[in-house]
């Protein structure tokens, strides 16, 4: 073949070669293929349709992916006009920024979560504050006071969230105070209560009784129209409520190393007293007798301290209060054992002792025990005193209660002591071989064998004599005739020969 041959085949297309391919178009892009397949054509059209079917996206749109949750927020309360609940808003963020600043960050509010961080809290409160922001501008207090009241109402079951409680009950007293009394007497009332409880949960317990007061006070004209949903008057709850918050004033004053506060501390409680006697609740009465009872044993008014606690006696009689009867009877007999009435104090130290016996206060027994204790050893009594000390100690023992354990363990060794303590002297003056002998075994092993009688071994033995214990039924006549006999014998025999009386006749003695 020549060159024009295949110069020739070369223009007509015949001859193909490698070298030689499609040029591409000067756009720098491919032409679409032709001839697409059915599924290829099916697949662009759904792609079609889902392109058309997204939202063109505005730059406010991307700001919400971009922004936070709060900021979006608060966006969308200036947009729509509230700029009183977007104020409000930030300050209540800004606070909780600042008391966890105060904190530090090695305190317990640092851990916890800041509003920021909580949505749905965040979506609430613009929720409520727009609505009462809405009912503010129209001059409709009361739906702005119902509003301000369910967000109090929706974070009063978290702890942590006490502070923004307190927040809004505050804002509802302001909304109410907005309102004239003839309308909204009932909501000023239920506002004051609200902030007075906040406060004393506080430990503002001063702040707190003036708003019960004015409370008290709002109620007192309307005492059987102002009900709670329980049925309780609002005069009745407040008489309660400043019952509680006088009773805690009052022993507040009481600790105070100043003669002006004990003195006015004393009149607080005759304040909680007369509320607690306004709120016909005969409970509360006789707790308030029994608080005013021991204010007047702290001043040593005695007499007017026992009127008030057997007010407090009787009321639990009336009531069946086992616990307040035994806290009646305990307190009853301390009085009269300050009084030097041991009679009296040791009957009603009994009663303190059978009532917790019966009803099964085992702490409650083990201090009656160890009160009776207290007052039998005083009055020579010492076998009843060991008896009871022996009580106590092993009440206190099973409890699992070291200190009490430990003050009834020494109480318990004093009775026993005691007890022993006329015998021990007697053998020490008697002397001789058996009573050494008994002496140096007490002393090695603490063997108690001095209740045995002493043989008369020795010279002047028989005048040292040993009464034996009056019994219980007849203890005051049988205490004269050893008085007689001991008195005899004094003046029949030598001087110098002493005569040892048992122990409860020389505590009776003295």
């Amino acid at each position: 073949m020549d060159a024009a041959t295949v110069i020739q085949s070369t223009k007509s297309g015949t001859t193909s070669h490698s070298y030689m391919k499609r040029k591409v178009p000067p756009s720098g892009h491919l032409e679409p293929i032709k001839g697409l397949g059915r599924r290829d054509k099916q697949a662009a059209d759904k792609s079609a349709l889902l392109r058309s079917a997204l939202p063109v996206l505005r730059k406010q749109d991307i700001a919400k992916f971009r922004n936070s949750y709060k900021h979006n927020l608060c966006l969308d309360m200036l947009t729509e006009g509230f700029h009183l609940s977007f104020c409000e808003l930030i300050n209540l963020i800004r606070q909780q920024h600042e008391r966890r600043e105060a904190a530090g960050p090695e305190s317990f509010i640092w851990t916890k979560p800041v509003l920021p961080d909580q949505p749905d809290k965040l979506e609430m409160m613009k929720m409520y504050l727009t609505r009462a922001e809405a009912a503010s501008r129209i001059g409709h207090y009361l739906d702005e006071y119902q509003s301000r009241y369910d967000l109090a109402q929706s974070f009063k079951d978290n702890p942590d969230d006490q502070w923004l409680v307190d927040h809004f009950f505050t804002t509802c007293l302001e909304v109410a105070m907005k309102v004239p009394v003839e309308v909204g007497g009932k909501i000023q009332s239920e506002g004051h209560c609200n902030v007075g409880l906040c406060l004393q949960k506080r430990g503002n317990f001063r702040e707190a009784a003036k708003h019960f007061e004015a409370y008290h006070k709002l109620a007192a004209n309307y005492k059987n129209e102002w009900k709670m949903s329980n049925g309780t008057s609002f005069y009745t709850d407040s008489c309660i409520k400043l019952y509680h918050i006088y009773t805690i004033i009052g022993a507040e004053l009481a600790r105070s190393a100043e003669q002006e506060e004990r003195d006015l501390s004393l009149e607080t409680l005759k304040q909680a007293l007369e509320m607690a006697k306004n709120s016909l609740d005969k409970k509360l009465e006789g707790e308030a007798s029994f608080n005013l009872g021991m204010a007047f044993q702290k001043i040593n008014d005695l007499d007017t301290a026992l009127s008030h606690l057997f007010n407090f006696y009787e009321s639990c009689q009336g009531d069946s209060n086992s616990e307040g009867i035994g806290r009646a009877c305990d307190s009853i007999a301390k009085i009269y054992a300050r009084q030097g009435n041991k009679e009296k104090s040791v009957e009603f130290l009994k009663r303190f002792v059978e009532l917790t016996e019966k009803t099964g206060l085992e702490k409650e027994y083990c201090l009656a025990c160890h009160n009776l204790g207290n007052v039998c050893n005083s009055v020579g009594n010492y076998d009843e005193a060991t008896e009871y000390f022996s009580k106590a100690y092993n009440i206190s023992r099973a409890l699992g209660d070291p200190v009490s354990t430990n003050v009834n363990r020494v109480q318990y060794g004093i009775a026993m002591a005691h007890r022993m303590m006329g015998k021990f002297a007697n053998h020490i003056v008697v002397g001789g071989k058996t009573c050494i002998t008994r002496l140096a075994e007490w002393k090695s092993v603490r063997t108690d064998e001095f209740s045995k009688p002493i043989p008369d071994t020795v010279p002047g033995a028989a005048h040292h004599v040993v009464l034996p214990p009056p019994p219980a039924q007849k203890e005051t006549a049988h205490e004269e005739e050893a008085e007689e006999e001991a008195h005899e014998m004094k003046e029949t025999q030598d001087p110098s020969i002493e005569i040892i009386k048992p122990d409860s006749l020389e505590q009776n003695s003295e």
